[in-house]
């Protein structure tokens, strides 16, 4: 029988741009202008990871594992943060 999905993770980014630790069900309560900023550092930080991964030959690696958290992190961020600026 497979682990029951742990639903209590929620992805976190530590924004250098608002200097805080941001979590992906606080968007809403972010001012357009820091959700904006977190846009930016998000979509920076997924093109990065994503580049670095694609550096790296083996893939079962933990430096392999780390860069793909930081794509899934990512990318989760980004998907929400569309979704909150089409939204206002």
């Amino acid at each position: 029988m497979p682990a029951p999905l742990d639903t209590t993770f929620i992805p976190t980014v530590r924004s250098y741009l608002l200097g805080r630790t941001v979590q992906l069900d606080q968007l809403e309560d972010l001012v357009t202008k820091d959700l904006e900023l977190l846009n930016i550092e998000t979509l920076a930080a997924l093109q990065e990871a994503r580049h670095q991964h694609s550096l790296i030959e083996d893939k079962q690696s933990e430096d392999a594992g780390s860069e793909y958290k930081r794509i899934k992190v990512n990318g989760y961020f980004q998907a929400a943060i569309q979704l909150e600026l089409n939204r206002r």
